[in-house]
């Protein structure tokens, strides 16, 4: 009896193995989705930088000067990031000042900026011809680009040849300290979507 009870014991374990063993051998599977978005958003920034200083500095102290105006360069003056394609324009507050008086201001327009290419551009950008400063919205176009980058440069010009043929010759003021006489006007860029 005992061999029995033992070979039927024997059975059942041997029964439970092999159902366990098929429960295993069973796929079982379950399924879950995420929706992943990549949003791209627009983001514009632009930047004045300056070779020295923090400005830019049209100097009258030669007669070839006063005789020919006078015109600077700076390189990579204007850094932009840009998501894509965007314009760059640029007008100033107004007449170019002594002291913020009107008297003996000198216009706006006698300063010609332009910009060209500086050491990090990219394809599709157009160069507007040189105007002279506006203090009208939305200002001059300068630069149209069909694409975005990180980075850009561009060198701009700050042109007053306007002022040759001695057209300053009689606005220094003898009060004015060593520096000479300082007229300054604010010139914003701003950037845009194109």
């Amino acid at each position: 009896m005992k061999r029995k009870n033992l070979f039927f014991v024997s059975a059942l374990i041997l029964l439970g193995l092999a159902t366990v063993n098929s429960v295993k051998a069973q796929n079982i599977t379950a399924n879950a989705t995420a929706t992943v978005n990549i949003k791209i958003k627009p983001v514009m920034s632009i930047v004045v930088r300056y070779t020295s200083g923090s400005s830019v500095d049209l100097v009258y102290a030669t007669k070839e000067a006063y005789e020919s105006g006078v015109r600077v360069t700076i390189d990579d003056h204007l850094k932009v990031f840009s998501t894509g394609g965007f314009i760059v324009t640029v007008k100033t507050d107004g007449k170019f000042k002594r002291g913020g008086v009107d008297e003996g201001a000198i216009n706006a327009s006698d300063v010609i900026v332009s910009a060209t290419a500086g050491s990090n551009v990219k394809d599709g950008v157009t160069y507007s011809a040189a105007a002279g400063l506006t203090s009208t919205d939305p200002g001059n176009t300068l630069i149209t680009a069909t694409k975005g980058g990180r980075d850009l440069t561009y060198d701009v010009t700050y042109d007053n040849t306007a002022g040759k043929d001695d057209k300053y010759i009689d606005n220094y003021i003898d009060e004015d300290d060593i520096d000479g006489s300082v007229y300054t006007a604010q010139v914003t860029y701003t950037i845009t979507a194109d």
